[in-house]
């Protein structure tokens, strides 16, 4: 998938600042593939892309870099980290913390974040484009996190996925099954239905570390 057909070139919304308009794009072109481990990101070229001025792309992709996506390369700007298995085994421990932290806060669910959980879970599990079935997955447990009204734990959560994300793709790109999973999910938000917030956290911790057993054994033996 080229920059281009992932979006690169389409216009960048301008509701939020532009930095914040421009790291969330450069995210999305990573998570969605069209950037794979190893490939280049310049300030130049992005800013083509994006048409517009390098400093916010430049703020972007530093910012990536201080949150672990991206690695500098000499004379070649950044490129984007490879898998490794290691990251994965430290990573995803601390997303299941969190977010089993965000689903403890929640005290309830209003009838509208309900829907909205059922509707997007019934779209991910008829979906089986990869892209946008991470895509529906994001938003499934965005929604939780942010129901638990805690801005900071959001944004913490909101940075470990995206550098998961690149794991979780590409995983899904190659593996269809994923009946397990949205087993997993009706039963968080079952507990959520019934309040009991405790249940599902500890669901949500299950759910995480079951996905980084799965995406190790893709990934192979250590070296």
């Amino acid at each position: 998938m080229t920059p281009h057909a992932a979006g690169a070139q389409e216009p960048l919304a301008r509701a939020e600042p532009l930095r914040e308009a421009v790291y969330l794009r450069v995210v999305d072109l990573i998570c969605s593939g069209a950037y794979a481990p190893g490939a280049p990101l310049t300030e130049a070229g992005l800013s083509r892309a994006l048409q517009v001025s390098r400093t916010p792309v430049r703020e972007a992709l530093l910012r990536l870099q201080a949150e672990g996506v991206l690695q500098s390369a000499l004379a070649r700007g950044f490129t984007v980290r490879p898998l490794v298995r290691r990251d994965a085994a430290e990573l995803y421990p601390v997303l299941a913390a969190l977010e089993g932290l965000a689903a403890r806060s929640i005290t309830s669910l209003d009838a509208a974040t309900t829907k909205r959980l059922h509707t997007t879970l019934a779209a991910l599990a008829a979906c089986t484009d990869p892209v946008r079935r991470w895509r529906l997955d994001t938003e499934w447990h965005t929604t939780i996190a942010a129901a638990a009204g805690n801005g900071h734990l959001l944004g913490l959560i909101t940075q470990m996925r995206t550098n998961l994300s690149r794991y979780e793709l590409a995983y899904m790109r190659e593996v269809k099954h994923r009946a397990e999973v949205d087993r997993e999910h009706r039963d968080i938000l079952a507990a959520l239905g019934r309040g009991d917030a405790a249940r599902a956290g500890d669901l949500l911790e299950s759910h995480w570390h079951a996905g980084m057993r799965t995406i190790l054994d893709w990934l192979g033996e250590p070296e």
